[in-house]
Formats: structure tokens, C-alpha cells, sequence
């Protein structure tokens, strides 16, 4: 629907109230449907001779020329489209796949056995009102029950942003019309309201006489702790799951739709997986421990569902007990062919609530996982790992001269020539790209490095007398370096870097990539070269680093990494040191390492030492 995001952008989005019109009109325009009772949708109808009826047909051309079926689906997608990029970013609004909102309600609805009529059933970050329009659909496939009063008794929802919950509104409106029920009223309990702090059993007596709802579902929202203002990051540190690490807006939420069932309730998302694995999820492990909740967790690995965010995620089943996590890795494609009842189940003390959980599809590889971190000394306890430099401008500091005599590099910025004194500069490399070790001439730089052998800043006159063509080059970047970390924070000179990370390595060096398919390890004996990207195993001890470069090629590293990393798309993973420190590193004797570095089949040997034969 390109042209059609397109029209609405190119005519502004900032009158919701207009914009709904155009959309509520196309649609009853094109699908031939006939208001004649609805106060909401009469009122948001473009008529012929009203001052937007020429622009009605335009976007109605446009429609029908892009899009075969303006059905309801259709609809939702332009609503959540249409909310702006600022709110977005701040309320995480998602548009969430049909099939993945009918396949959570199914299973939700699954589990209730009681009267439908006398179910009470949530979104608690309704956006426009997908889930509730799915909710909606599953009761009057089950029952007789007329929209009106599913409206009023049964569905319940809340979104900070009032047009958000107006939009809801009207795609509920549309459905009963185009069901047959057109009345003058509906009446909703679907509140403008913000999550964090709102009390349901407060503000709605007929949830506290229910103590809580039978059925909470939906979509979270996707919000970086970054991204956050500091009445929402209080808010939500007010939680019990958000006090570790930075936590992400969706984290809380958990907490929230829990703590709004009843003893008998499920709830159901899908969200972001990194609660798995990361720090800012550590308090909700412990959460979930501690309260004994039964999780079911059907995670997308690295599959991007949502197709305009680069989020990973995964559909969760709470409720209470029994007190385990049951788990399986998927895509979204499969999950209708899913057996819940045939999912790896993990007790919680079974589980590493601090560092992470390993969370995979069956009994061997959790054998394999466990084998392999019981097996020798872990990754963390021996060796020292270090991101590169981090200047938060690399393309100021950074460059590949297009000459060099006795005293300068030569760079070339905007058709300029800077000569750069030799003395300032440092031989530095992208780690990421290296992939062999004929990369470590081939892909040296120079990085203007603007500090002593302390690594203790050049102050501003030394800089000037001694480093003259240097400053005046960084001079003319004065305005663009002010402007990193937002321009907030207050550095020891203008021209220093970002953060002081990887300044002072003066040891050998194993590079490997932080996100790849499967990692390759180059060994780097020169101690000065600097690196920037990637990841690198510093040691002053040679011989240690090929030895662990040879467990690291190693297949049952990788089958270790592979099932225990973050994943990212295309089958990409995560090399941080979060997901290597568990590793289980052998131990050998001098004789050992002899034969293990001289070995034309290592990976033998290492699965004769692990003990492991029977696991791979």
C-alpha cells in the first residue's frame, strides 16, 4: 500500500479526525456499505458537496488501484501506519499479523471453560484494535451474542494515545455494521489511559467483582529505555520486573497483565524475546521464578514477524502453575502445526535466572549445553575479552591516507587535502572485517589518537604546537563532534573520544566478529594495532590464544554459541561476551596442547575430552 501511505503523508497526518473520515469513507465507499444508524461513523462520513469530497475520491482512485481487497486487515495496517514517527517511537505501536492475533486468541480462548457470557477479556496496549477486533470474532463464533453486548460486558481494552483509542472504537463500529448490527450507540470499555499506572479494579467494578480478567492478550509495546522520557522510565522502574539493567517498555507489562488475571487466567503475547537472554530481563526471570508462573514460549529465533521493525520476538502463554517453562524454538509459519503439550520443559532450578536461560528444543541439546559449561574452567574465569575503540565518530578520527612521507598521512575529507602528522596517528582495524590473516595488512588504517602513552588526553596547546595540521583537520569537525551523545554529555577535551574503551591494549590479539553467521577467528601478534567493530581476546600469551582459536573453529563450540546466542535474522548470531562466559574451556597439559595444536582432526579430541561422543 506504498502510494497510499504515500497520499496520506503527502496531505499530513496531523488532523487524526480528518484523516479518519478520508479512511472510515473509502472504506464504507468501496465495500458498499450503508450507514444509517451510527452516530460515530455518520459523523466521520465524507458526503457529496462537503469540503473534502474531491479528496475522498482521489484517495478512493488511489486505493482501488493498489489495493485488490480493502478489507479489514487493510484498515488496521493505514491506522497504525498513520500514527506519527515521533509516537511511535515513544508508544511502540506495532501492527500485529491477523495470523498471529487469531492464533494467541485461539489458544487464550482455549483454556477458558466457563460461561463466554460472563467472560472478561483485555488488551492492555490496545493500539487500534486488532486484538480486540480478533477477540471479538472468536466470542461470536462461540456464541449468539450481539456485538453490542460483547461491547459493553465482554472486551475490554486500554491505549495512551486517545486517537488510538477512538480508532478502536471506530474499527468495532465498522465490524458490527458490516455484520448486520447498525445502531446508534455502542457502548465500549475501551480506556485512554496509560498501562503503568492504571488501576482496572479501580476503575472498573465489573473487574473487581470478576478479580481480574479470564483472558489478557496483545502486543506490548516496543520501546528502548532510550527512547523513554523520565516520567515513563519512573514509572516504570515502579515495577518489580524493571529493576535490572535498562528495561525496554514492554518489560513491565508482564508484570501488569499478570497482576490483572484472575487465579484462573492466561495471558498471551507476543513480544520481544530478549528477555530470555539480556540483562534488563534478569528481574523478570526472577519474577517468574519467584511467583511460580507456568510459561509457554514459542520463540522466532532470529524471523523478523513484524516487516517494518527489526525486533525479535516470540508468542507467550502465562498463567499460574505449574511452576516450569515449557519451550520451543519455530517460525511463525509453523505455528498452527504446533503441539503444546510436546514442548522441552524446564523446571526453574534448572535455569540461570542471572545470566540468561538456555531455552532449546530438546533433551540432548540441553545434555550438550550442560556437558560442555561443566567441562573445565568458563570462558569469563580465563580469558579477558574487549570491544574496540569507540571515538561515536569514526569517520572523523578515522581514515585510510592516500599517502604517507617521512611525516604526515595525507587525508582526503569533501575534495580536501589534510596533511596529518605522523606522530598523533595509530594503525588501527575493523575487526568485523577480518576474516583471514592477510586482512591484517590489507585492511590497516590510521585513526588520529589525540592522547599520550597514559592515554591521558593532548591538552589544547600541546595539540596546537606539537600536532598542528591534526587540530586544524579536526578543527573544521568541531560542530559535528559536539553533537555525539546528543550533544548532552561534557568530555575532557572536545576532540576526545566517545568513551575510553580499547585505548591502552598493548597485547596479541584473537579478532572475531560480534554478529555473524559463523564466527572466524584471526590471531593478530601485533600489540600495537588498534581495532574498532568486532571483539578480540587480548593475552600477552601466544600460545593460549591459538589454543583457544582451535576450540573456537571448533564444530562443538559452534553448536554451543549457535543454541545458546542471540539469534538475528538470516541466521545471523551474537558473539558478546554475555553469550561466551558459560562455555565450558578445557584445560590441558603441555602434551595435550602440543597434540591438540598439531591435530589434523581436533574436533575428535575435543569430544573425546568433553565427553561428548554420544551427544553430537
Amino acid at each position: 500500500m506504498r502510494n497510499v501511505f504515500k497520499y496520506l503523508v503527502d496531505k499530513g497526518t496531523e488532523e487524526a479526525n480528518l484523516v479518519d473520515k478520508m479512511i472510515v469513507s473509502a472504506f464504507l465507499s468501496i465495500n458498499k456499505i450503508k450507514v444509517s444508524k451510527n452516530k460515530l461513523l455518520r459523523r466521520l462520513s465524507i458526503l457529496p458537496k462537503s469540503k473534502h469530497y474531491l479528496d475522498l475520491l482521489e484517495f478512493i482512485a488511489i486505493i482501488e488501484a493498489e489495493v485488490i481487497d480493502f478489507n479489514f486487515e487493510k484498515l488496521i495496517e493505514i491506522f497504525e501506519f498513520i500514527i506519527s514517527p515521533s509516537d511511535r517511537v515513544v508508544n511502540g505501536a506495532v501492527y500485529t499479523p491477523v495470523a498471529i492475533r487469531t492464533y494467541i486468541v485461539e489458544k487464550a480462548f482455549a483454556s477458558f471453560d466457563g460461561n463466554i457470557e460472563r467472560l472478561r477479556s483485555a488488551d492492555i496496549s490496545c493500539g487500534c484494535g486488532g486484538f480486540l477486533l480478533s477477540m471479538t470474532e472468536k466470542i461470536r463464533e462461540l456464541t449468539n451474542i450481539s456485538y453490542y453486548d460483547i461491547y459493553r460486558d465482554i472486551i475490554f481494552g486500554i491505549d495512551i494515545a486517545e486517537y488510538s483509542v477512538n480508532r478502536s472504537k471506530i474499527l468495532l463500529s465498522l465490524n458490527a455494521l458490516c455484520n448486520g448490527e447498525d445502531r446508534e450507540l455502542f457502548e465500549f470499555n475501551i480506556y485512554t489511559g496509560n498501562s503503568l499506572i492504571f488501576d482496572w479494579r479501580a476503575e472498573s467494578a465489573v473487574i473487581a467483582e470478576n478479580n481480574g480478567f479470564d483472558i489478557i492478550v496483545g502486543n506490548p509495546p516496543y520501546v528502548c529505555s532510550r527512547n523513554m522520557d523520565e516520567q515513563t522510565r519512573e514509572q516504570v522502574q515502579q515495577w518489580e520486573v524493571a529493576h535490572s539493567g535498562h528495561p525496554d517498555l514492554y518489560i513491565p507489562f508482564f508484570q501488569i497483565g499478570l497482576e490483572n488475571l484472575n487465579a484462573n487466567g492466561i495471558l498471551g503475547y507476543i513480544t520481544v524475546n530478549t528477555f530470555i537472554k539480556s540483562i534488563n530481563g534478569r528481574a523478570l526471570r526472577n519474577y517468574f521464578s519467584n511467583r511460580g508462573t507456568n510459561v509457554m514460549l514459542l520463540s522466532f529465533g532470529g524471523e523478523q514477524v513484524f516487516a517494518d521493525r527489526n525486533t525479535y520476538t516470540c508468542i507467550c502463554f502465562l498463567r499460574n502453575g505449574p511452576a516450569e517453562v515449557n519451550f520451543l524454538r519455530t517460525t511463525s509459519d509453523k505455528i498452527d502445526h504446533i503441539d503444546l503439550n510436546n514442548l522441552q520443559t524446564f523446571h526453574y532450578n534448572e535455569l540461570n535466572h542471572q545470566d540468561g536461560w538456555s531455552l532449546v528444543n530438546s533433551q540432548q541439546l540441553v545434555d550438550f549445553i550442560n556437558t560442555v559449561e561443566r567441562t573445565g574452567t568458563p570462558f569469563k574465569d580465563l580469558y579477558n575479552t574487549k570491544n574496540g575503540i569507540a571515538t561515536l565518530m569514526n569517520d572523523v578520527f578515522k581514515f585510510k591516507p592516500i599517502k604517507t612521507d617521512e611525516q604526515f598521512h595525507y587525508l582526503e575529507d569533501a575534495g580536501m587535502i589534510f596533511p596529518i602528522e605522523i606522530g598523533v596517528c595509530k594503525s588501527i582495524i575493523n575487526a568485523n572485517k577480518v576474516k583471514v590473516e592477510e586482512d591484517l595488512e590489507r585492511l590497516i588504517e590510521q585513526i588520529i589518537f589525540p592522547y599520550n602513552e597514559k592515554t591521558e588526553i593532548i591538552s589544547k596547546e600541546q595539540m596546537k604546537s606539537d600536532y598542528p595540521k591534526a587540530y586544524t583537520y579536526l578543527k573544521t569537525k568541531k560542530d559535528l563532534l559536539s553533537t555525539r551523545d546528543k550533544g548532552k554529555r561534557k568530555y575532557e577535551a572536545w576532540y576526545a573520544f566517545g568513551r575510553r574503551q580499547s585505548m591502552d591494549i598493548n597485547k596479541y590479539k584473537l579478532f572475531f566478529p560480534h554478529i555473524c553467521d559463523r564466527p572466524r577467528f584471526v590471531l593478530c601478534k601485533d600489540k600495537d594495532l588498534l581495532f574498532y567493530n568486532g571483539m578480540a581476546i587480548v593475552s600477552n600469551d601466544l600460545e593460549e590464544l591459538m589454543v583457544i582459536k582451535r576450540i573456537m573453529e571448533s564444530d562443538l563450540f559452534f553448536k554451543y554459541i549457535k543454541n545458546t546466542t542471540k539469534d538475528y535474522t538470516s541466521g545471523y548470531i551474537s558473539m558478546s561476551r554475555n553469550y561466551l562466559k558459560n562455555f565450558g574451556v578445557v584445560q590441558l597439559d603441555e602434551q595435550q596442547k602440543a597434540v591438540f595444536l598439531a591435530s589434523d582432526d581436533p574436533q575428535f579430541m575435543l569430544n573425546e575430552i568433553y565427553g561428548i561422543m554420544d551427544l553430537v
